[in-house]
């Protein structure tokens, strides 16, 4: 009979003081260490089935680094590159770790290449190295940590706060291993969808509200909890100052709150069984909006200025500087295109993993909740979790009722990134993925 066998490793990730945190326009260097930041790597095994799950504690990644950290891993272990998920937890009081630039800031190539690469290799292999037989439970509960964040104002405007009416995802799911003989508990992962701003604009560095949340897990449990960052695209943390964004005391209040609402999840597990883990990889394609004229891009760049003057008002702390910048950048980009060939659709490789009930939908987006909530209600699985800011970052995937109301994120899903993808991509992305979701689903029966 096959066997489900997990293993688990972690590392901390701090990088030194002085660090510029990401997050925000204005220029932070970190004065102290809040909580050290992670990674943390769980290789599962089935038969011949090989996969890896890692969460680092920072705010993106970029799929050159992660296509990197997944060819070395194979190499030293044998587990396929194509079934490695790389999640981020989208603290904004961490290193700047996408490597395009923008507005918000250049990439800490020092950070990124001295502590985050080798110590995502790393704990990969170790988790690889720490393979035991498991059995496997999962529950749900409600957690109300989170708020939707676009908040309208009295004018039918879109900004970040609170808005109590709109959608959000409540729904926390824990899943846990514990060893065959239930004597040991051997990992946790959570996920929920909550963007890490709680601590606002501050200069601790710190895993925000997630980090909080994993400790009181670790404490009461006794063993490693990993936390996977859900649909974050429409929500905020709930602080108490009406907004989504407060303080490092803040960050830490209502990562207590996460904490309970997880372990009492955990505590209503019944089952713990021996159950098949399967991937399934295929490729996504969402197409394009057409690329505006080069002389229109040209006519744009010569009105919002140089990169040098841009840059110098952002140092000034112009608050309009890191949206200029970040469209600069955007049409320097479209020139660049049109140079090297224009393309048609975004092709995004896709692994879905599932263990047992529980299928993980990869993303590289921060997703509006659409895209999940019609993944969850036509997936044949029980539970299907969708994750945000996996594999790459590439900005915002707004659902298209949200489309008209603009806002930061709409402005962002058109201004981040070389191509705009068409207004109805959440639509490829249900249809595409639910290809593969149901593959994995036939496969997952077969076993």
């Amino acid at each position: 009979m096959k066997q489900l066998c997990v293993g688990v490793a972690k590392a901390c990730v701090t990088p030194p003081l002085g660090t510029i945190l990401y997050g925000y326009p204005r220029k932070r260097l970190a004065t102290a260490v809040g909580d050290d930041l992670e990674v943390i790597a769980a290789a599962l095994t089935y038969g011949d089935t090989k996969a890896l799950l890692l969460s680092a504690d920072v705010c993106s990644c970029s799929k050159e680094m992660v296509d990197r950290i997944a060819a070395a891993v194979e190499e030293q272990t044998g587990f396929p590159k194509e079934c490695m998920i790389y999640n981020t937890t989208h603290t904004h009081s961490g290193p700047t770790t996408r490597l395009s630039k923008s507005g918000w800031g250049e990439p800490d190539y020092d950070f990124l290449e001295n502590i985050l690469y080798p110590q995502s290799i790393k704990v990969a292999v170790e988790a690889v190295h720490n393979l035991q037989p498991a059995v496997f439970g999962v529950a749900t509960t409600e957690c109300e940590v989170g708020i939707n964040r676009r908040n309208i104002t009295a004018d039918g405007k879109v900004n970040l706060g609170q808005n109590p009416w709109g959608v959000m995802d409540k729904e926390m799911t824990v899943m846990s291993f514990k060893s065959p003989d239930m004597k040991n508990n051997l990992l946790n992962i959570v996920h929920y969808g909550c963007h890490g701003t709680a601590s606002g604009s501050n200069f601790e560095i710190t895993r925000d509200w997630p980090g909080t949340m994993k400790d009181v897990m670790d404490r009461e449990t006794g063993t490693t909890t990993m936390f996977i960052q859900g649909p974050i695209g429409e929500c905020g943390p709930r602080c108490p100052n009406g907004k989504t964004a407060q303080s490092y005391e803040v960050a830490r209040e209502l990562g207590y709150r996460a904490g309970h609402d997880a372990l009492r999840a955990w505590n209503s597990i019944k089952e713990w069984r021996n159950v098949p883990v399967t991937t399934v990889c295929g490729e996504v394609r969402v197409p394009y909006d057409a690329l505006p004229a080069k002389e229109t891009v040209l006519e744009r760049l010569a009105s919002i200025g140089t990169e040098e003057e841009l840059l110098a008002l952002r140092e000034a702390g112009d608050e309009g500087a890191p949206k200029k910048l970040t469209e600069y950048y955007h049409l320097k980009s479209i020139l660049d295109e049109y140079e090297e060939g224009v393309k048609s659709h975004y092709v995004i490789p896709q692994c879905i993993l599932s263990i047992g009930s529980v299928a993980i939908v990869p993303f590289p987006f921060e997703m509006f909740f659409y895209t999940p909530l019609q993944l969850r209600r036509y997936s044949k699985f029980q539970h299907t979790l969708s994750l945000s800011n996996t594999n790459d970052t590439r900005a915002y995937l707004p659902s298209q009722d949200q489309l008209c109301r603009g806002g930061y994120e709409v402005w962002q899903f058109g201004n981040f990134n070389t191509y705009k993808m068409v207004d109805d991509a959440d639509t490829f992305l249900v249809v595409e993925n639910l290809k593969l979701l149901n593959e994995n689903f036939q496969k997952s029966q077969q076993e």
